[in-house]
């Protein structure tokens, strides 16, 4: 059978009024809208619990419904000191929180969140559910969230402290910090990314920024236009950059790594078994840390080695090949180690390939 209570509150007093009340002793969801800021946490109680403060002729509008609970503020403008605060029993399974104008608080909830601002800040922390979040212009930041996040910044910073399953993090205008995640992350921005932990496969996307990530249980893909790149360990490594260093500390798997202008540092994982990988830079050193026990066979080209450059190799069984009159700033060097395994095929124009021994 379908319920529906509504209740009208209304201020028309001239400083600053607060109303407090409790209602929705039987939702399970919640929505709430109002002008300035809305905060949502949750109690040991049955019903919600709400503090209203406002000025002038805001109006706050109750009305339960089924299994929801609507408390929908009616002005737009935003009063000085605005603020809709509830305290939600535990059970309620989804809270839709909306700021017309300000930012967005939730803490201690057990269930679902979806939040929007159109240019506040949003901040959540000890959240049990998945999220979903958007702002036009403000920083989002998340302590613990247990489930999936997905979150949009139209030009604000996005920090997430712990994340329990996948992230979907995208920001126009704003650096991206992650510090542990139990699932796959999605990431983009046109400033720095930066991740710690993640347990399965990372994809960053940086339009000028720089990319790290720590640790990675799956694929690491990074694309920058004009940064650095760092993979401490990961299974698997695709980086791009169009102007900057390339640095992958202990990489296994397939692994290819291309900058325009920039060196390669490279660390291959003694651990794991890698595929067939490609390492190339069009202007700058490329040095490739090789474990002894690793099978491999190394194709080496430097196309403008010059005086200088070239390829060199701490393994005798890697060794330089002659070349074609008329080509005297080539140099080309190949070599199959621990009876081969797959192509380790090495680029570079200018500059020096080093070939070094793990230790």
């Amino acid at each position: 059978m379908r319920s529906v209570v509504t209740i009208l509150l209304a201020s028309s007093l001239v400083g600053e009024a607060q109303q407090n009340g409790r209602v929705c002793a039987q939702a399970n969801r919640i929505k709430v809208v109002a002008p300035g800021r809305v905060k949502a946490v949750s109690g040991n109680r049955g019903d919600v619990a709400y503090s209203w403060v406002s000025a002038g002729d805001a109006h706050l509008k109750v009305t339960e419904q089924d299994d929801w609970c609507l408390l929908i503020a009616t002005r737009r403008e935003t009063p000085a000191g605005a603020e809709l605060a509830v305290t939600l029993p535990r059970r309620i399974r989804f809270s839709k929180l909306e700021s017309l104008s300000g930012p967005v608080t939730a803490r201690y909830l057990d269930g679902d969140v979806e939040a929007w601002t159109p240019a506040g800040a949003v901040e959540m922390d000890e959240i049990g559910g998945n999220v979903s979040a958007r702002t036009g212009g403000g920083a989002m930041t998340f302590g613990m969230v247990k489930g999936s996040l997905r979150c949009l910044s139209g030009g604000g910073s996005i920090k997430v402290a712990r994340l329990g399953r996948e992230g979907v993090l995208e920001t126009a205008g704003g650096e991206i910090v992650v510090g542990e995640a139990g699932g796959w992350l999605r990431l983009s921005t046109s400033g720095n990314i930066r991740v710690e932990r993640a347990a399965q496969d990372v994809f960053a996307h940086s339009a000028q920024g720089g990319i790290e990530v720590g640790e990675s249980g799956g694929m690491v893909t990074a694309e920058t236009s004009s940064g650095g790149i760092q993979v401490g360990k990961a299974r698997g490594v695709r980086c791009e950059s169009g102007g900057g260093s390339i640095q992958l500390r202990r990489v296994a798997g397939s692994v290819r790594a291309s900058t325009a202008v920039g060196s390669l540092f490279v660390g291959l994982d003694p651990s794991q078994p890698l595929e067939s990988s490609f390492l190339g830079t069009g202007k700058g050193d490329i040095t490739v840390f090789v474990p002894s026990n690793l099978a491999v066979t190394v194709k080496a080209m430097n196309e403008a080695a010059g005086t200088t450059g070239g390829v060199l190799s701490e393994f005798r069984e890697i060794q330089l090949l002659p070349v074609q009159a008329g080509r005297g700033g080539l140099s080309l060097a190949q070599g199959s180690l621990n009876g081969g395994g797959p192509a380790l095929m090495l680029s570079a124009y200018g500059g020096t390939i080093s070939i070094r021994r793990q230790r």
